[in-house]
């Protein structure tokens, strides 16, 4: 069996203490680089009151990466990628990205955007190996210093 193979994605909720764990490595990481006030943070309590759909890969039953989307009127949002750093270059991340892709899609989504900052250079590469293409801005997001816009037509 492949290392890929062995890979389950499967949803999971907003309230499982490991997605919570994942979520606050993440959240780490990124104030890190930009400090707070230069993150835009969905905190678990509005991704779940915001209905959005959430994914995680597990290897094992331990669970080593998120992702969710959040749908509004005619698009998706993609929001708390994270893979662990030891499981990075798995595919994890192609599969969750794709698994909320198709969700997206399958409620109506004519595109998906996300926003993430300029100093994730794997991630900006990741996103535009994945198909997403450069934008000014989208949503309630307004242009500033550290952040980049994608969107991909679903």
């Amino acid at each position: 069996m492949t290392v890929e193979s062995s890979i389950e994605i499967v949803p999971v909720t907003f309230n499982d203490p490991n997605v919570l764990e994942l979520i606050a490595k993440l959240d780490a990481y990124q104030v890190s680089l930009y400090g707070i006030d230069q993150c835009n943070l969905d905190t678990p309590d509005q991704l779940q009151q915001s209905n959005a759909f959430a994914l995680g890969g597990y290897s094992a039953d331990v669970l080593i990466g998120i992702g969710a989307i959040k749908l509004f009127d005619i698009y998706g949002e993609i929001k708390r990628m994270y893979i662990e750093q030891a499981y990075r270059g798995w595919g994890i991340a192609e599969k969750i990205l794709t698994g909320l892709e198709r969700y997206a899609k399958q409620a109506g989504a004519e595109q998906v955007y996300l926003e993430t900052g300029k100093l994730q250079k794997a991630a900006i590469r990741f996103y535009q190996k994945s198909g997403y293409t450069e934008v000014e801005k989208f949503g309630h997001y307004h242009p500033n210093s550290v952040s980049i816009f994608f969107t991909k037509k679903c």
